[in-house]
């Protein structure tokens, strides 16, 4: 998704939210899903992109184009650790 992006100069095809279903089981640690709560508008973030959890949701991850403004405020895409 970021090389596509990147390849267009397009930011909207950047990753823009990751969705998980409410009843995925996710190991958010340091060596698995590495997120971060910035603050509670922020909300939970992995590599800068917003991370939301909810029984109406797909497992996935949706660049800006596709997400609806859910992952707002947008951040800059994080380097890989």
């Amino acid at each position: 998704m970021a090389a596509e992006s990147a390849a267009k100069s397009d930011v909207a095809l950047l990753p823009g939210v990751i969705s998980f279903n409410s009843s995925t089981w996710v190991k958010m640690s340091p060596t698995d899903l590495p997120t971060t709560c910035e603050s509670v508008k922020a909300g939970v973030r992995y590599r800068g992109v917003q991370v939301l959890i909810s029984s109406a949701f797909d497992d996935g991850v949706l660049n800006r184009a596709e997400d609806g403004g859910r992952g707002q405020p947008y951040r800059d895409l994080e380097q890989r650790n």
